[in-house]
Protein backbone atom coordinates (compact mmCIF):
# COMPACT_ATOMS: atom_id res chain seq x y z
CA UNK A 1 0.00 0.00 0.00
CA UNK A 2 1.44 3.44 -0.56
CA UNK A 3 0.10 6.31 1.44
CA UNK A 4 -0.79 9.88 -0.19
CA UNK A 5 -3.26 12.91 0.29
CA UNK A 6 -6.05 12.21 2.46
CA UNK A 7 -6.90 8.56 1.97
CA UNK A 8 -5.12 5.37 1.45
CA UNK A 9 -4.45 4.53 -2.00
CA UNK A 10 -3.95 0.44 -3.23
CA UNK A 11 -1.26 0.28 -5.93
CA UNK A 12 -2.37 -2.85 -8.21
CA UNK A 13 0.19 -2.54 -10.93
CA UNK A 14 0.21 4.79 -14.33
CA UNK A 15 -3.42 4.69 -15.17
CA UNK A 16 -5.39 6.92 -11.95
CA UNK A 17 -8.54 5.96 -10.51
CA UNK A 18 -10.66 7.92 -8.39
CA UNK A 19 -14.20 7.14 -6.61
CA UNK A 20 -14.99 10.54 -4.96
CA UNK A 21 -16.00 10.07 -1.47
CA UNK A 22 -17.86 13.20 -0.56
CA UNK A 23 -17.12 15.18 2.29
CA UNK A 24 -18.98 17.21 5.11
CA UNK A 25 -16.45 19.42 7.18
CA UNK A 26 -13.67 17.24 5.58
CA UNK A 27 -15.22 14.01 6.40
CA UNK A 28 -15.49 11.18 4.80
CA UNK A 29 -19.42 10.20 4.57
CA UNK A 30 -20.49 6.89 4.80
CA UNK A 31 -22.89 8.51 5.86
CA UNK A 32 -22.32 11.88 7.67
CA UNK A 33 -24.68 13.65 9.87
CA UNK A 34 -26.05 17.39 8.33
CA UNK A 35 -28.02 19.39 10.56
CA UNK A 36 -31.56 19.49 10.27
CA UNK A 37 -33.59 23.36 9.66
CA UNK A 38 -35.57 21.67 13.16
CA UNK A 39 -35.16 19.16 15.53
CA UNK A 40 -31.85 16.58 15.85
CA UNK A 41 -29.00 15.66 13.50
CA UNK A 42 -30.44 13.58 10.32
CA UNK A 43 -28.61 11.06 8.14
CA UNK A 44 -27.23 11.56 4.60
CA UNK A 45 -26.34 8.46 3.35
CA UNK A 46 -24.87 9.93 0.13
CA UNK A 47 -25.87 6.65 -1.84
CA UNK A 48 -25.68 8.35 -5.55
CA UNK A 49 -22.77 10.60 -3.81
CA UNK A 50 -20.84 9.36 -4.02
CA UNK A 51 -21.35 5.62 -2.39
CA UNK A 52 -21.90 4.47 -6.36
CA UNK A 53 -18.40 5.47 -7.58
CA UNK A 54 -16.65 4.74 -4.46
CA UNK A 55 -18.56 0.81 -4.65
CA UNK A 56 -17.76 0.20 -8.63
CA UNK A 57 -14.27 1.98 -7.98
CA UNK A 58 -13.54 -1.45 -5.77
CA UNK A 59 -15.11 -4.01 -8.33
CA UNK A 60 -12.93 -2.33 -11.08
CA UNK A 61 -9.78 -3.16 -8.71
CA UNK A 62 -10.89 -6.48 -7.77
CA UNK A 63 -11.81 -7.61 -11.47
CA UNK A 64 -8.77 -6.03 -12.47
CA UNK A 65 -6.56 -8.23 -9.78
CA UNK A 66 -7.54 -10.78 -10.85
CA UNK A 67 -7.27 -10.59 -14.53
CA UNK A 68 -3.68 -9.72 -13.39
CA UNK A 69 -3.64 -13.24 -11.32
CA UNK A 70 -5.02 -15.32 -13.56
CA UNK A 71 -2.03 -14.23 -16.23
CA UNK A 72 -4.58 -12.28 -18.78
CA UNK A 73 -3.76 -9.17 -18.18
CA UNK A 74 -0.57 -7.93 -19.69
CA UNK A 75 0.00 -4.52 -17.78
CA UNK A 76 2.60 -2.29 -19.10
CA UNK A 77 2.01 0.23 -15.86
CA UNK A 78 0.85 0.07 -12.65
CA UNK A 79 -2.82 1.23 -11.66
CA UNK A 80 -3.82 3.62 -8.78
CA UNK A 81 -7.23 3.33 -6.90
CA UNK A 82 -8.50 6.27 -4.78
CA UNK A 83 -10.83 7.89 -2.79
CA UNK A 84 -10.87 11.50 -2.03
CA UNK A 85 -11.78 13.91 0.73
CA UNK A 86 -12.59 16.95 0.94
CA UNK A 87 -13.92 17.38 -2.74
CA UNK A 88 -16.71 19.98 -1.28
CA UNK A 89 -13.89 21.70 0.02
CA UNK A 90 -12.21 22.94 -2.74
CA UNK A 91 -11.13 19.39 -3.87
CA UNK A 92 -8.47 18.77 -1.06
CA UNK A 93 -7.60 15.33 -0.72
CA UNK A 94 -6.95 14.76 -4.98
CA UNK A 95 -5.17 18.35 -5.33
CA UNK A 96 -3.32 17.17 -2.21
CA UNK A 97 -2.04 14.04 -3.74
CA UNK A 98 -1.56 15.56 -7.09
CA UNK A 99 0.84 18.46 -6.24
CA UNK A 100 2.84 15.63 -3.88
CA UNK A 101 3.51 13.77 -7.19
CA UNK A 102 7.38 13.62 -7.32
CA UNK A 103 8.34 15.43 -10.50
CA UNK A 104 5.13 16.04 -13.26
CA UNK A 105 2.26 14.71 -12.54
CA UNK A 106 1.84 14.56 -16.44
CA UNK A 107 5.01 12.21 -16.24
CA UNK A 108 3.63 9.98 -13.21
CA UNK A 109 0.43 9.62 -14.65
CA UNK A 110 -0.55 8.38 -18.07
CA UNK A 111 -4.56 9.03 -17.35
CA UNK A 112 -6.79 9.53 -14.73
CA UNK A 113 -10.38 7.94 -14.62
CA UNK A 114 -13.19 9.32 -12.32
CA UNK A 115 -16.30 7.85 -10.97
CA UNK A 116 -18.59 10.59 -9.36
CA UNK A 117 -22.19 10.08 -9.00
CA UNK A 118 -22.65 6.87 -11.74
CA UNK A 119 -25.84 5.87 -9.57
CA UNK A 120 -28.40 7.35 -11.90
CA UNK A 121 -28.21 5.93 -15.10
CA UNK A 122 -31.13 6.41 -17.22
CA UNK A 123 -31.12 8.14 -20.73
CA UNK A 124 -27.48 8.86 -20.63
CA UNK A 125 -24.03 8.25 -19.66
CA UNK A 126 -22.10 11.85 -19.52
CA UNK A 127 -18.26 11.49 -20.25
CA UNK A 128 -16.58 14.43 -19.15
CA UNK A 129 -12.94 15.69 -20.03
CA UNK A 130 -13.19 14.09 -23.72
CA UNK A 131 -10.86 17.22 -24.88
CA UNK A 132 -8.13 16.31 -22.57
CA UNK A 133 -6.93 13.94 -25.34
CA UNK A 134 -6.91 13.92 -28.69
CA UNK A 135 -7.58 9.85 -28.53
CA UNK A 136 -10.31 10.02 -25.78
CA UNK A 137 -13.23 9.68 -28.52
CA UNK A 138 -11.67 6.62 -30.20
CA UNK A 139 -11.14 4.94 -27.46
CA UNK A 140 -14.44 5.21 -25.64
CA UNK A 141 -16.29 4.18 -29.65
CA UNK A 142 -14.00 1.08 -29.19
CA UNK A 143 -14.34 0.22 -25.93
CA UNK A 144 -18.54 0.98 -26.22
CA UNK A 145 -18.76 -1.05 -29.16
CA UNK A 146 -19.80 -4.28 -27.21
CA UNK A 147 -21.87 -2.31 -24.57
CA UNK A 148 -23.85 0.00 -26.71
CA UNK A 149 -24.15 2.85 -23.74
CA UNK A 150 -26.10 5.87 -24.98
CA UNK A 151 -23.26 8.14 -23.88
CA UNK A 152 -22.52 12.31 -24.34
CA UNK A 153 -19.63 13.45 -24.30
CA UNK A 154 -18.70 16.81 -22.78
CA UNK A 155 -15.07 18.63 -23.71
CA UNK A 156 -13.96 20.49 -20.90
CA UNK A 157 -11.49 18.74 -18.40
CA UNK A 158 -12.01 21.73 -15.99
CA UNK A 159 -14.77 20.16 -14.04
CA UNK A 160 -16.50 20.28 -10.27
CA UNK A 161 -15.15 17.22 -9.63
CA UNK A 162 -12.10 15.63 -8.63
CA UNK A 163 -10.54 15.17 -12.23
CA UNK A 164 -9.72 18.88 -12.56
CA UNK A 165 -6.65 18.52 -10.10
CA UNK A 166 -5.05 16.64 -12.85
CA UNK A 167 -6.17 18.02 -15.77
CA UNK A 168 -5.03 21.04 -14.47
CA UNK A 169 -1.41 19.54 -14.11
CA UNK A 170 -1.25 18.11 -17.71
CA UNK A 171 -2.82 14.78 -17.52
CA UNK A 172 -5.73 13.03 -19.66
CA UNK A 173 -9.03 12.83 -17.72
CA UNK A 174 -12.45 10.69 -18.23
CA UNK A 175 -15.18 11.38 -15.75
CA UNK A 176 -18.20 9.22 -15.65
CA UNK A 177 -21.06 10.90 -14.43
CA UNK A 178 -25.29 9.99 -14.59
CA UNK A 179 -26.66 13.12 -14.27
CA UNK A 180 -27.72 15.79 -11.86
CA UNK A 181 -31.54 14.98 -9.37
CA UNK A 182 -32.76 17.11 -6.58
CA UNK A 183 -31.69 14.21 -4.20
CA UNK A 184 -28.37 15.58 -4.21
CA UNK A 185 -26.63 16.36 -1.03
CA UNK A 186 -30.03 15.85 0.66
CA UNK A 187 -31.17 13.21 3.32
CA UNK A 188 -33.30 11.39 0.07
CA UNK A 189 -30.10 9.89 -1.38
CA UNK A 190 -30.75 6.73 -0.66
CA UNK A 191 -29.98 3.10 -2.01
CA UNK A 192 -33.22 2.74 -3.13
CA UNK A 193 -33.24 5.63 -5.37
CA UNK A 194 -30.20 3.84 -7.81
CA UNK A 195 -30.49 1.80 -10.61
CA UNK A 196 -27.94 -0.82 -9.75
CA UNK A 197 -27.91 -2.64 -13.09
CA UNK A 198 -27.20 0.69 -14.73
CA UNK A 199 -23.86 1.47 -12.31
CA UNK A 200 -22.41 -1.81 -13.32
CA UNK A 201 -22.48 -1.28 -16.94
CA UNK A 202 -21.08 1.87 -16.69
CA UNK A 203 -18.47 0.15 -14.46
CA UNK A 204 -17.82 -2.62 -16.90
CA UNK A 205 -17.31 0.03 -19.26
CA UNK A 206 -15.08 2.19 -17.22
CA UNK A 207 -13.08 -0.93 -16.61
CA UNK A 208 -12.82 -1.88 -20.45
CA UNK A 209 -11.53 1.84 -20.93
CA UNK A 210 -9.05 1.02 -17.98
CA UNK A 211 -7.80 -1.95 -19.22
CA UNK A 212 -7.02 -0.49 -22.61
CA UNK A 213 -5.16 1.51 -21.13
CA UNK A 214 -2.60 -0.72 -18.53
CA UNK A 215 -2.16 -2.80 -21.86
CA UNK A 216 -1.25 -0.03 -24.51
CA UNK A 217 2.32 0.52 -24.78
CA UNK A 218 1.72 4.26 -25.12
CA UNK A 219 0.22 6.85 -22.88
CA UNK A 220 -2.40 9.04 -24.61
CA UNK A 221 -1.58 12.23 -25.38
CA UNK A 222 -2.85 15.61 -23.47
CA UNK A 223 -4.48 18.19 -24.99
CA UNK A 224 -4.80 21.69 -23.13
CA UNK A 225 -8.01 22.67 -23.30
CA UNK A 226 -9.48 26.23 -22.35
CA UNK A 227 -9.20 27.30 -18.34
CA UNK A 228 -13.26 28.86 -17.76
CA UNK A 229 -13.04 32.00 -16.05
CA UNK A 230 -12.40 32.18 -12.32
CA UNK A 231 -15.43 32.09 -11.01
CA UNK A 232 -16.96 31.77 -7.18
CA UNK A 233 -16.33 28.23 -5.28
CA UNK A 234 -18.83 26.12 -4.45
CA UNK A 235 -18.29 26.68 -0.56
CA UNK A 236 -19.04 30.07 -0.47
CA UNK A 237 -22.96 29.69 -3.04
CA UNK A 238 -25.60 29.75 -0.37
CA UNK A 239 -28.40 31.15 -2.63
CA UNK A 240 -30.60 28.25 -3.92
CA UNK A 241 -33.31 28.04 -6.69
CA UNK A 242 -33.47 24.34 -6.85
CA UNK A 243 -33.01 23.87 -10.89
CA UNK A 244 -31.71 20.25 -11.70
CA UNK A 245 -29.09 21.09 -15.12
CA UNK A 246 -29.46 18.60 -18.22
CA UNK A 247 -25.49 17.55 -18.27
CA UNK A 248 -26.23 15.66 -21.09
CA UNK A 249 -27.19 18.56 -23.17
CA UNK A 250 -23.60 19.12 -24.57
CA UNK A 251 -24.61 21.63 -27.65
CA UNK A 252 -26.98 23.71 -26.45
CA UNK A 253 -26.30 27.47 -25.77
CA UNK A 254 -27.83 28.66 -22.41
CA UNK A 255 -28.24 25.69 -19.54
CA UNK A 256 -30.72 23.14 -20.45
CA UNK A 257 -33.13 21.72 -17.46
CA UNK A 258 -33.06 18.36 -16.63
CA UNK A 259 -36.03 19.44 -14.12
CA UNK A 260 -36.78 21.53 -10.64
CA UNK A 261 -37.12 20.62 -7.28
CA UNK A 262 -40.55 20.31 -6.17
CA UNK A 263 -41.37 23.03 -4.23
CA UNK A 264 -38.43 24.80 -4.72
CA UNK A 265 -38.28 28.78 -5.75
CA UNK A 266 -37.91 27.63 -9.14
CA UNK A 267 -41.07 24.74 -9.24
CA UNK A 268 -42.87 27.51 -7.71
CA UNK A 269 -42.30 30.55 -10.06
CA UNK A 270 -43.03 28.14 -13.42
CA UNK A 271 -39.83 26.09 -14.43
CA UNK A 272 -40.14 23.52 -16.10
CA UNK A 273 -37.89 20.20 -17.71
CA UNK A 274 -36.65 21.63 -20.92
CA UNK A 275 -36.71 24.96 -20.38
CA UNK A 276 -33.38 26.68 -21.44
CA UNK A 277 -32.05 29.52 -19.23
CA UNK A 278 -30.29 31.97 -21.56
CA UNK A 279 -30.10 35.08 -18.85
CA UNK A 280 -30.33 36.06 -15.14
CA UNK A 281 -30.60 39.13 -13.74
CA UNK A 282 -29.89 40.64 -17.37
CA UNK A 283 -26.75 38.37 -17.77
CA UNK A 284 -26.24 36.33 -20.58
CA UNK A 285 -25.83 32.81 -19.91
CA UNK A 286 -24.00 30.17 -22.24
CA UNK A 287 -23.08 27.82 -20.51
CA UNK A 288 -22.97 26.10 -16.85
CA UNK A 289 -19.92 28.28 -15.79
CA UNK A 290 -22.01 31.08 -16.42
CA UNK A 291 -24.73 30.18 -14.69
CA UNK A 292 -22.74 29.84 -11.59
CA UNK A 293 -21.03 32.98 -12.00
CA UNK A 294 -24.69 34.81 -12.08
CA UNK A 295 -25.78 33.09 -9.14
CA UNK A 296 -22.93 35.16 -6.85
CA UNK A 297 -25.17 38.23 -7.83
CA UNK A 298 -28.58 36.94 -6.31
CA UNK A 299 -29.29 37.88 -2.71
CA UNK A 300 -32.25 35.43 -0.57
CA UNK A 301 -35.30 36.69 -0.65
CA UNK A 302 -35.24 39.42 -3.84
CA UNK A 303 -37.07 38.34 -7.20
CA UNK A 304 -34.28 37.93 -10.04
CA UNK A 305 -35.85 37.76 -13.75
CA UNK A 306 -34.64 34.60 -15.71
CA UNK A 307 -34.83 34.43 -19.27
CA UNK A 308 -35.49 30.83 -20.79
CA UNK A 309 -36.34 29.22 -24.02
CA UNK A 310 -39.56 27.40 -24.40
CA UNK A 311 -40.82 26.27 -27.79
CA UNK A 312 -38.52 28.34 -29.51
CA UNK A 313 -40.31 31.29 -27.46
CA UNK A 314 -38.10 33.51 -24.83
CA UNK A 315 -40.17 33.43 -21.38
CA UNK A 316 -39.28 35.97 -18.52
CA UNK A 317 -40.12 34.05 -15.46
CA UNK A 318 -39.84 35.80 -11.72
CA UNK A 319 -37.58 34.04 -9.22
CA UNK A 320 -37.37 34.87 -5.61
CA UNK A 321 -34.17 32.78 -4.59
CA UNK A 322 -33.84 31.15 -1.13
CA UNK A 323 -31.01 29.95 0.90
CA UNK A 324 -29.80 26.07 0.59
CA UNK A 325 -30.32 25.81 4.29
CA UNK A 326 -33.91 26.26 3.96
CA UNK A 327 -34.56 24.81 0.02
CA UNK A 328 -31.47 21.87 0.19
CA UNK A 329 -29.03 21.90 -2.09
CA UNK A 330 -28.88 19.76 -5.04
CA UNK A 331 -26.44 19.11 -7.95
CA UNK A 332 -28.30 21.53 -10.60
CA UNK A 333 -26.85 24.55 -10.92
CA UNK A 334 -26.23 27.27 -8.20
CA UNK A 335 -23.50 25.43 -8.79
CA UNK A 336 -20.04 25.22 -7.45
CA UNK A 337 -19.62 21.87 -7.44
CA UNK A 338 -20.16 18.23 -11.20
CA UNK A 339 -20.81 21.65 -10.15
CA UNK A 340 -20.81 19.09 -13.15
CA UNK A 341 -23.64 19.23 -11.57
CA UNK A 342 -25.83 21.41 -8.39
CA UNK A 343 -28.77 22.13 -7.94
CA UNK A 344 -28.94 25.95 -7.62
Amino acid sequence: MCWHGFRRTRRVAGACWSGRISTTSGKARAPTLSRAKRGGPIIHYGADDNASGVARMLEIAHYLAREKALGRLAMKRDAIFAAWSGAGLALLGSTHYARRLAGNASAAIAAYLNLDMIGRLDKTLVLQGVASSPEWLGIIERQNSVLRLPIVAESSGYLPTDATSFSARGVPVLSAFTGAHAEYHTPRDTPETLNYAGAAEVARFMAHVARFLLEEPRAPAYAETAVPAPRASRAGLRVYLGTIPDYSAADVTGVKLAGVVPGGPAASAGLQPGDVIVEVGGQKVEDIYDYTYTMQGLRIGEAVELVVMRGGQRVRIAVTPSSREAGGTGRAAATGRRSRRATG
